[in-house]
């Protein structure tokens, strides 16, 4: 699945559900000369247009501002099969059912832990494509869930969002991991999650650090920021299967801001936020400043 996401060019519509959103969407693969592209088109609400070529990720949409959106592309998840093997998740094999008049087989990935969400994925017989996915929480409850309503395997054409509104673009740079930190700052993370990336950045003045861990499947992020203002209280925001929390730790004038966003159970991410290494991290984000 993993090899065939990639290697694949095909297009289709889909339905996505996350929490209480549902859009229907427009999506085109193509792989030309060893290159990969893919864009997405909202169908339903505003227009949106978002695309992924080389090392650019490119979206349009109404007015001045761009509302980067979380919808998942299925030619793009980034699963690391090794990696899945190593983490704690039961994978067994369901029964071959039907998406977009083809056959599927569902795939069972459960979390044996609870420290990860589980997953459903409905696996095309013919090319390995994924046709349909579902993630779920520790009581069976669907989280957010794509399936394909049309698939169509060859080179095709995703129509530019079309209406009277006239449509902004912005061009993100997609950039390559800087090397990974010395140390991991997590004194404390479930079984099979690595850190992969460690990104520095600024926001205005203040220096910001990008954790990036994965099982395979799962990922989360760790934003870490020195700031002069006064300790915020600990925030908490949950959609679908990815919750957001912050905490601030208290310092001479001013706070370390620790931010946790990412698709794991919201008392999974509280664990790894209380274990971090703060005195460590001070260290490093003063050096930097």
């Amino acid at each position: 699945m993993a090899q065939a996401v990639r290697a694949l060019s095909y297009s289709g519509k889909l339905v996505y559900q996350r929490a209480d959103v549902l859009v229907n969407l427009a999506f085109q693969h193509d792989v030309v000369n060893g290159k990969e592209t893919a864009r997405l088109r909202r169908l339903s609400g505003q227009p949106l247009e978002r695309a992924q070529s080389g090392s650019s990720l490119i979206e349009a949409a109404p007015g001045p501002n761009v509302l980067r959106q979380g919808y998942p592309l299925p030619g793009m998840i980034n699963s690391e099969p090794r990696q899945i093997f190593e983490a704690p998740y039961q994978i067994t094999l369901g029964g071959v059912e039907r998406i977009a008049d083809r056959s599927a087989q569902l795939v069972l990935v459960e979390s044996m832990d609870g420290h990860r969400h589980s997953y459903k994925f409905w696996v095309d017989e013919e090319t390995s494509l994924l046709l349909r996915s579902q993630t779920l929480n520790a009581e069976s409850q669907t989280l957010e869930q794509f399936e394909f309503s049309e698939l169509t395997i060859g080179p095709q054409s995703v129509e530019i969002a079309g209406g009277h509104e006239s449509l902004q673009v912005k061009v993100y740079p997609i950039t390559e991991p800087d090397a990974v930190l010395q140390f991991s700052p997590a004194s404390w993370l479930p079984s099979g999650y690595q850190l992969i990336s460690a990104l520095p950045s600024r926001a205005g003045s203040q220096r910001v650090y990008t954790l990036v861990y994965t099982d395979g499947l799962g990922s989360f992020s760790i934003f870490l920021e020195l700031t002069r203002a006064r300790p915020d209280p600990d925030m908490q925001a949950i959609l679908g299967p990815t919750v957001a929390l912050g905490k601030d730790y208290a310092l001479s004038g001013g706070a370390l801001r620790v931010t946790l966003v990412g698709e794991i159970p919201p008392e999974t991410g509280k664990t790894i936020i209380d274990a971090l290494d703060v005195d460590g991290l001070k260290g490093l984000l003063s050096r930097s400043q």
